[in-house]
């Protein structure tokens, strides 16, 4: 997850420094990677669910993991609450 965390910070980083001129194929290409970091996570996520589940009861494994998303998309939410929107002169570009 760290790794993980590592590329999502990074694309942060990489967007508070572009974010007020970013060009399209800027936008696209970020999107995507934060799309790929979704996906890495989650994939992360179900493989350890085998694992945790062999020391870990059935609803005892389904709390761990539910925290472990409940904890997740709150650190998402302040991080996301801080970002700028894309800028654009307009939706329908």
């Amino acid at each position: 997850m760290i790794k993980i965390n590592d590329k999502k910070y990074g694309l942060v980083q990489e967007y508070a420094d572009h974010w007020g001129t970013m060009t399209d194929e800027q936008a696209s290409s970020f999107l995507r990677q934060w799309l790929d970091v979704d996906i890495a996570i989650a994939q992360l996520r179900q493989k350890y669910v085998p694992e945790v589940a062999q020391v870990l009861n059935g609803r005892k494994t389904a709390t761990f993991f539910q925290l472990d998303r409940r904890i997740s998309m709150m650190i998402d939410l302040q991080l996301s609450s801080q970002l700028p929107i894309v800028q654009g002169s307009g939706m329908n570009e």
